[in-house]
C-alpha cells in the first residue's frame, strides 16, 4: 500500500479501466446491465444502516430490491453499477455515497458468484496494472468463530444462550454494561440484538486480525448463523442453523456479501418487521417497507446474488489505504 493520493488524471484513467473490465466480465458471463430509480419509495430494512431520506421517498442504500423485481418479471440474470446512499457513513473506508456493482445468476449455487467475485477482483486488479490475490480460501462462519473463541455454536441461540456460552472477552463487549435492544421485553428483539452485536464483536476481536494475516489471499466466509440471515434462505445443516449468505475479503477489507436469495414473502414480511423493532429499540427510524418488492417476491426463480464496493475494490488495486485517494469527488479546487 503506498498510502497517498493518485494523482487524478490517473485516476479517470483506473476507473475507465476498472468500468470497463467490470462490464466486460459480467456481460461474457451472461447478464445484461440494467439501470434501476436511485430515489426509492422505501429501502431494504437493514439494522444500523440508514438512508438518506429525498421526500417523498428516500436515496438507495443498494438495488436489491428493484432488481429482484425485473427477476420476478423474467429478466434473467443481471446486474447493476449503481451509486447508493448511506447516512453517516463516514471514514477512510466508508463514504455516504458509493459505488455498488450487484449481479443476480439463477440458480441456487452460491460458489457461483463466489467464483464471480474472485474474476472482478482478478479483472479489476489487472485493469489497473496490479497483482490479485494469489488464492482464495472458503472457510465457514461456525468452525472460524470456533477456532478463534474456543466456542461450538448452532446458530439459533437466544440471547441467554449466547451470553452463557461465549467467553468474558466477548461477553463483555456485547453485554456488559448495554442498555437497549439487550434488555428488550421482546425475545426476538433480545436475539436479533445480540446475534448483531456478537458479530461485530467476534469481527473486532477474532475475524478482522485472522484476515490481517491471511496475506496475499481472498477469503469467502459462509454459512452464517440463520439469525443473521437477513434476506438469505436458511436451512439445517450438520446440527445447524445455517443461513446461506457469503461475505468476501481481500487485504482485510470486506468486499462483497452475497446470498441464496429469499422468495417466500411472509417470512422476507417477518424479518423485516423484526429489524424496525430492533431498530425502533435502537432509537433508529422505522422503515416503511416496500409493498410492491413482498407482493412480486414470490415470484422470483431461484437466484444467488452479491453486491461488491467497487471503490474499496479500486481502492485496494491502486495500493491505497483510503476510499479519498481514488475518488473522483473534486470537492474544493
Amino acid at each position: 500500500m503506498h498510502g497517498g493520493p493518485v494523482p487524478f488524471a490517473r485516476r479517470v484513467a483506473v476507473w475507465d479501466a476498472a468500468l470497463t473490465a467490470v462490464r466486460a466480465y459480467l456481460r461474457a458471463a451472461g447478464m445484461l446491465e440494467v439501470s434501476t430509480p436511485i430515489r426509492v419509495a422505501a429501502p431494504a430494512i437493514e439494522p444500523y444502516i440508514d438512508p438518506i431520506a429525498a421526500p417523498p421517498g428516500y436515496l438507495a442504500t443498494s438495488p436489491e430490491l428493484a432488481m429482484k423485481r425485473l427477476l420476478a418479471r423474467g429478466s434473467g440474470p443481471i446486474f447493476q453499477l449503481s451509486h447508493v446512499f448511506r447516512q453517516a457513513e463516514r471514514g477512510d473506508r466508508h463514504s455516504e455515497e458509493f459505488h455498488l456493482l450487484e449481479w443476480y445468476r439463477l440458480g441456487g449455487e452460491l460458489a457461483e458468484v463466489e467464483a464471480d467475485v474472485e474474476a472482478v477482483v482478478a479483472a479489476v486488479f489487472a485493469a489497473v496494472g496490479a497483482e490479485p490475490p494469489t488464492r482464495w480460501l472458503r472457510v465457514d462462519f461456525f468452525s472460524l468463530f470456533e477456532r478463534t473463541s474456543g466456542v461450538a455454536l448452532r446458530g439459533d441461540e437466544d440471547d441467554e444462550a449466547l451470553r452463557s456460552v461465549v467467553g468474558p472477552a466477548l461477553r463483555a463487549m456485547v453485554w456488559d454494561g448495554r442498555p437497549g435492544p439487550l434488555t428488550s421485553p421482546d425475545a426476538e428483539i433480545r436475539s436479533l440484538a445480540a446475534w448483531t452485536a456478537l458479530f461485530s464483536a467476534w469481527s473486532d476481536l477474532h475475524l478482522d486480525p485472522w484476515l490481517s494475516r491471511q496475506v496475499g489471499v481472498g477469503v469467502h466466509l459462509g454459512e452464517f448463523p440463520a439469525a443473521l440471515a437477513a434476506l438469505a434462505q436458511r436451512s439445517q445443516k450438520d446440527g445447524r442453523a445455517v443461513a446461506h449468505r457469503v461475505e468476501s475479503h481481500v487485504a482485510g477489507v470486506e468486499l462483497a456479501n452475497g446470498y441464496l436469495e429469499l422468495r417466500d414473502p411472509a417470512e422476507q414480511r417477518r424479518r423485516f418487521a423484526a429489524v424496525n423493532a430492533l431498530r425502533g429499540a435502537l432509537g433508529q427510524a422505522v422503515l416503511p417497507l416496500d409493498e410492491d418488492f413482498l407482493r412480486e417476491l414470490g415470484g422470483l426463480p431461484l437466484t444467488t446474488g452479491m453486491a461488491l464496493g467497487l471503490d474499496r475494490l479500486i481502492m485496494l488495486a491502486c495500493g491505497c489505504t483510503r476510499l479519498d485517494d481514488i475518488s473522483l469527488a473534486l470537492g474544493a479546487p
